[in-house]
């Protein structure tokens, strides 16, 4: 009678488990299509993706309150968080959030309406070793501004989506070797191409190394170690989209001129995704 019993028990056991199984794969099946405003995010059910330490991570707090917070160390983590359902939705600039959506095509969808704006630039260490590099870059981007190739280059690699790099020469005998802090995974600021890295923050910065007769060696890291390495004289310069807030120009210093302003948006799985 005791096994019988014991038998039964596990049945039941078995059952239940399989029922919050299911409960759970249409709980998160339901969702998708279901989020399309940003006040269907701020709800205690919803986790939302933010980088660490990014410019785009604090309006989560801001916007969403009410919501859960899942912080990663790259874009790329958090796109594969999304689509796994280990979060509901992800705040990003919305130029790369495009950029993901046509990389993956009917796997992601974004919100229409922003978050918020940011600014993004270049930043330089407090550090460098080169302590011309300030007014060297500040007269660099006023220039590039001034003639247009700065909003030129935004809209090829922005808003074009072109993806070839310009044959920008190297310096035979340059003066040192910048150390450059990048992403090398955010489309299309700074990624890798046929094993090389590209983007529009890699161009801009080979542009600014030719024109001041500097070697250039890049440094693919996340936004806190590019933070830090910047403040510990590690990097020389960082280059990949940096978002620009009072809290930030504690630690490096941003040129007078910004590359673009940055629109924040929300990515959600799109409504065909299986």
């Amino acid at each position: 009678m005791t096994n019988i019993t014991n038998w039964r028990r596990k049945i039941a056991i078995c059952i239940i488990l399989l029922v919050a199984v299911a409960l759970a794969g249409c709980s998160e099946a339901s969702r998708v299509g279901k989020l399309a405003t940003l006040d269907d995010l701020n709800d205690p059910s919803v986790t939302l993706g933010g980088i660490t330490g990014s410019v785009h991570e604090p309006f989560i707090a801001q916007v969403f309150p009410k919501a859960q917070e899942k912080q990663f160390n790259t874009f790329n983590e958090m796109v594969a968080a999304l689509e796994s359902g280990e979060i509901d939705a992800f705040v990003h600039a919305k130029d790369n959030i495009l950029s993901a959506m046509e990389e993956n095509p009917g796997r992601l969808r974004m919100i229409d309406e922003p978050v918020g704006e940011a600014m993004a630039g270049m930043a330089i260490s407090p550090r460098t070793k080169y302590p011309e590099l300030q007014s060297q870059l500040n007269a660099f981007l006023k220039e590039m501004k001034e003639s247009g190739e700065l909003d030129e280059m935004h809209q090829r690699w922005m808003v074009d989506k072109r993806t070839e790099m310009p044959d920008i020469p190297v310096p035979e005998d340059p003066l040192g070797t910048l150390i450059v802090g990048t992403s090398g995974v955010l489309v299309p600021n700074s990624y890798q191409q046929d094993g090389k890295l590209v983007g529009h923050d890699i161009e801009l910065t080979l542009r600014f190394a030719n024109k001041y007769n500097y070697a250039v060696e890049f440094r693919q890291e996340s936004i806190d170690e590019m933070l830090s390495d910047a403040e510990s004289g590690q990097v020389d310069m960082l280059s990949g989209g940096i978002g620009e807030t009072p809290e930030r120009a504690k630690r490096v210093i941003f040129p007078d001129t910004p590359l673009y302003g940055n629109t924040i948006n929300v990515a959600v799985l799109a409504d065909n995704h299986s």
